[in-house]
């Protein structure tokens, strides 16, 4: 299961329902990779302007450190997924970046874990509409009554 846990202060900045994209992205990757998938991301606002990076804390715990400096929900979305990209590779695939050995800009953009993470961020126009639509589904769910018979 993929959990994203935001801090109080991306919640206000992004008004995303992490609980609803944490359980889109699990039926995603869980589905894809067919096999259950163990990811607790903790989501606080990045200190550095312009940069989300991702930390990885220990065993299945991850530190995203998300850039609010542009609020267009493209681009917090597609951020998050290219961040939760990286929670994958260590998780699934065992591999976490060197990005001290990187000397340059070009080694760091050009690297296979961020040429993989961009590739991810492929996803957030459709992820964006799934998560509209689950919204929408719910509002409608308790609209018409449907949790209960009557």
């Amino acid at each position: 299961m993929i959990l994203l846990e935001p801090s109080p202060g991306i919640k206000k900045h992004t008004k995303i329902d992490f609980n609803l994209f944490s359980q889109l992205l699990t039926t995603l990757l869980e589905s894809n990779h067919k096999r259950d998938i163990n990811i607790v991301a903790k989501v606080h606002k990045s200190k550095i302007a312009g940069t989300s990076l991702c930390t990885h804390v220990d065993g299945c715990r991850f530190l995203i450190n998300l850039d609010v400096s542009n609020i267009k929900r493209r681009y917090i979305f597609g951020s998050i997924l290219h961040e939760l990209r990286h929670c994958v590779q260590k998780n699934l695939f065992g591999y976490w970046p060197d990005t001290h050995a990187m000397k340059t800009w070009k080694d760091y953009w050009y690297s296979k874990e961020e040429i993989d993470a961009r590739k991810m961020e492929k996803l957030t126009t459709q992820m964006i509409k799934a998560y509209d639509a689950m919204i929408i589904m719910s509002e409608q769910f308790k609209k018409y009554n449907l949790n209960k018979i009557g």
